[in-house]
């Protein structure tokens, strides 16, 4: 159906991540149901809660703007995987 989470939490705020809804039951509200209670959490522990979004997920920014986000910084996030043998990495 969908989820929601939490995942950098510091002294001045806490992110809330990992915000999806199934294709089939998007359109339905959950993911604001979901963003709202993580916000009401977060600012009962007294943080401000933020997120992150792709810029080309332009219906998602639709959506944060309308809980009460508003943009504050623009990013540049890079991907990386190890590739090769890994087995070597420290577990």
């Amino acid at each position: 159906m969908g989820m929601a989470g939490e995942r950098f939490r510091f002294p001045g705020g806490t992110e809330i991540s990992a915000v999806c809804t199934s294709e089939e039951r998007r359109g339905r509200g959950l993911a604001a149901r979901l963003i709202r209670v993580l916000s009401a959490k977060i600012w009962e522990r007294g943080d401000p809660p933020f997120l992150h979004v792709v810029a080309a997920n332009r219906g998602a920014i639709r959506l944060y703007e309308a809980l009460g986000f508003a943009m504050r910084a623009d990013t540049t996030v890079v991907g990386l995987r190890h590739r090769g043998n890994t087995s070597s990495l420290p577990r």
